[in-house]
């Protein structure tokens, strides 16, 4: 009976897996990503987006209260045999978001390049990724919230972007940022 009980969930499971893939791709929106527990991946033309989330201190359950930053962390794959730029994100969630490299000064403007064939690596804290500035709500860990990141040329993609714990790393260093 164990077996019969088995093989119908995971023939249940294929079924529910085969449905999400086939949804409708004329949105490059929330049916364009996979949510995963502490990320989520989407394409935008020949980009990828990779393991997005937004970095949250501490424990489980933790927060970043509003008027503090969060670090918004990814990486972009550029299958494509062109060049390409990221230009823009926003997020209602913050008043603006901007480029760090670790302690660095922010920078406003974004032009990250996302070479043909290559990467633009945007994961580490203590080195280059964006951040959430000047949040205008409390963000805690097990929610998301939407993302939209612009393309020069791929144009433009809106994720449903999870809030993490991001264990080994003080939390005075993801909110105690000057503008």
């Amino acid at each position: 009976m164990h077996r019969i009980g088995a093989v119908a969930a995971a023939l249940l499971t294929a079924l529910v897996l085969a449905g999400c893939a086939s949804l409708p791709s004329g949105s490059a929106s929330l049916e364009r990503s996979r949510i995963g527990l502490d990320s989520v991946d989407g394409r935008v033309g020949d980009l990828r987006l990779l393991s997005v989330s937004i970095a949250s201190p501490g424990r489980r359950g933790s927060t970043h209260l509003a008027g503090d930053s969060a670090a918004l962390l990814l990486t972009v794959a550029n299958d494509g045999q062109d060049d390409d730029a990221l230009t823009g994100v926003d997020a209602d969630v913050a008043r603006q978001v901007v480029a760090r490299d670790g302690d660095g000064p922010a920078q406003e403007r974004l032009d990250v390049a996302v070479p043909a064939g290559g990467v633009a690596v945007l994961r580490e804290v203590s080195g280059e990724h964006l951040e959430l500035s000047r949040l205008q709500e409390t963000l805690r860990s097990g929610f998301s919230v939407p993302v939209t990141f612009e393309f020069r040329d791929a144009g433009t993609v809106t994720l449903q972007v999870p809030i993490r714990t991001y264990e080994g790393v003080r939390p005075d260093r993801l909110v105690e940022h000057s503008s």
